[in-house]
């Protein structure tokens, strides 16, 4: 199992995601999804000594380095925990922009990055900056290519999506019947000046695991939930 290391969380998992399994952690923006996967991958290094890639097409690596020490994730090990953004991968193929072919690199990346540091854990953040650089002509045969690629790298696999206010879609090409798991983020109001932050898994395969909500939070150096008390 992976464990998510949010306290109370992974009890709610029934111990945490099964490895090699393919997740979605999907929410509106500002609902922490990319602190909750680096928060993941930080703890799994420093717990369970596991190596990580985390592929950031939108926020810069030094962007997320201040996020993660705002809520004390420091002295982070970059040869264990491998953070990559748009810039530098553009750096090591510089012809991608003109082959107009992302997934093609995408794929060929993770397959040596994978082979040659034996990765663990692999994330994604997000899946809509993907689709944005890539043109997807028959969209559900080419994702279920991918989510199958990523089934046959032996890793467990993290995939941000983001979600629209207000819809029940987790992402614009139903991705959450191709993952084995769903992790939803959302911001409810409580009251007329209370917002919450709260977690649930949607679905798990291979996992016997509770679907309520639980309200997330950050307390120290830790993510933790408690149950859902006011409406």
């Amino acid at each position: 199992m992976i464990k998510t290391y949010i306290d109370g969380f992974d009890e709610a998992l029934g111990g945490g995601i099964p490895e090699g399994h393919t997740v979605l952690i999907s929410g509106t923006p500002g609902t922490m999804k990319s602190s909750v996967c680096l928060n993941l991958l930080y703890k799994n290094q420093k717990m369970a000594k596991k190596r990580s890639l985390y592929i950031s097409l939108e926020e810069t690596k030094d962007s997320l380095l201040t996020g993660m020490a705002q809520l004390n994730m420091r002295d982070v090990d970059d040869k264990d925990l491998f953070i990559v953004d748009l810039a530098r991968l553009r750096m090591e193929y510089d012809e991608v922009d003109q082959m107009q072919d992302w997934m093609r690199f995408v794929t060929e990346y993770l397959t040596r990055r994978v082979a040659e540091d034996k990765i663990d854990i692999v994330a994604i953040d997000s899946l809509t900056a993907l689709y944005s650089l890539i043109d997807l002509d028959k969209p559900r045969q080419q994702l279920f290519h991918f989510f199958g690629f990523l089934k046959r790298l032996g890793v467990t696999s993290l995939l941000i999506s983001e979600m629209h206010p207000g819809s029940e879609e987790f992402g614009p090409y139903r991705e959450d019947f191709l993952a084995d798991g769903n992790i939803m983020l959302k911001l409810h109001e409580v009251g007329d000046t209370d917002i919450q932050l709260r977690i649930r898994c949607v679905k798990m395969r291979h996992v016997k695991h509770e679907r309520t909500y639980f309200v997330l939070m950050h307390r120290g150096d830790k993510f933790m939930v408690t149950s859902v008390i006011s409406e």
